[in-house]
């Protein structure tokens, strides 16, 4: 009896196929319909079907990977930090129900060693951009979780997720549900907070977006996935 093929069989062989140089779109393993890219120039790429270049294609393990030098130009308008960085197209408040969860980890030569993997950004209601309420990031081997604390989104409180995490994956589970935020970090509750404070509409991002401007870092990410 012959066993079924499993779709990496097909990527694998695709690797083969057209040579071990041809860099693969996760959208062949990944749902990407609901998601668009900003690349350095930057850049802004709204079809995903298909798409990969050297800040984002599909390694032979199946995972998505984002790819940076911190030190290459083109950053966005709110930043002076270059991005490989997904955006997740609905918006919505944190008075309402969304989830993103994701498995992730990194390579990270950067200098200094901090890289955001997954973020919930704000937006004010005319479209105009608005503080992060949340960025999930490496920082020196420690994952933490840096969040806004008032209305302005000047104010943030840093919350340790955990430690010593290095190039070690690990799962990362964002919850918005009644108002309230929560955070898993390996199934593990590590955030419980009101977000009746927080005034802006939200979108959830993901990728690689270093706070750094020396060295280059990798991501990878095995799932992922938003609601």
């Amino acid at each position: 009896m012959k066993s079924p093929l499993t779709p990496l069989f097909f990527i694998a062989m695709s690797g083969i196929l057209f040579g071990q140089n041809k860099r693969l779109s996760p959208s062949t393993a990944f749902d990407l319909k609901e998601w668009k890219i900003t690349l350095p120039g930057p850049v802004e790429i709204k079809d995903l079907q298909g798409y990969s270049s050297k800040y984002f294609d599909l390694n032979d393990k199946g995972e998505m990977c984002f790819h940076l030098d911190a030190s290459e130009k083109g950053a966005t308008a709110n930043t002076e930090f270059v991005r490989s960085e997904l955006r997740h197209q609905p918006n919505w408040k944190a008075n309402e129900s969304h989830s993103i969860s994701a498995m992730v980890h990194t390579e990270s030569h950067l200098s200094p060693d901090k890289v955001t993997v997954v973020q919930i950004h704000g937006m004010t209601e005319d479209k105009k951009n608005a503080p992060p309420l949340l960025r999930v990031a490496l920082n020196n081997g420690n994952l933490v979780a840096i969040i806004k604390t008032d209305s302005t989104g000047k104010q943030n409180d840093t919350t340790l997720l955990v430690k010593d995490l290095g190039s070690k994956p690990v799962k990362i589970d964002v919850v918005v549900e009644g108002g309230q935020l929560k955070i898993l970090a390996d199934g593990q509750m590590k955030v419980t907070r009101s977000l009746a404070f927080w005034p802006f509409q939200n979108y959830f991002k993901a990728g690689c977006y270093p706070q750094a401007k020396k060295g280059t870092v990798d991501v990878m990410f095995s799932s992922l996935s938003a609601k």
